[in-house]
C-alpha cells in the first residue's frame, strides 16, 4: 500500500491555489474546499452549486454513509 503525505507548506499550498486559479477555476475550487474541509474527493464530487448557496452543506459520506454538516470557511464563502 501507497502513503501519501499530506502539504503542510503554506507556501507550496499558496502556489498550488495561485497555479489552479490560473488554470482552471473548478479545479481551484475542488482544491481549496478538500483542504478546508477534510472531505474526501468524492464526497466534494456530490455538491452542487445549490449547495454553496447557505453558509454550510450537508452530505452523506461516501464511504461511511454517516450523514455530515459541514460549515463554509471564510475562504471557502469569499472563491464561491
Amino acid at each position: 500500500m501507497n502513503f501519501v503525505q499530506p502539504i503542510c507548506d503554506p507556501e507550496c499550498i499558496f502556489y498550488i491555489k495561485r497555479f489552479l486559479k490560473k488554470q482552471n477555476m473548478k479545479n481551484y475550487m475542488l482544491f481549496v474546499t478538500s483542504i478546508n474541509s477534510g472531505l474526501r474527493i468524492s464526497d466534494i464530487l456530490q455538491l452542487r452549486v445549490r449547495d454553496a448557496k447557505r453558509p454550510y452543506f450537508n452530505l452523506i459520506e461516501k464511504k461511511t454513509k454517516k450523514k455530515k454538516r459541514i460549515d463554509m470557511t471564510p475562504e471557502n464563502k469569499k472563491d464561491v
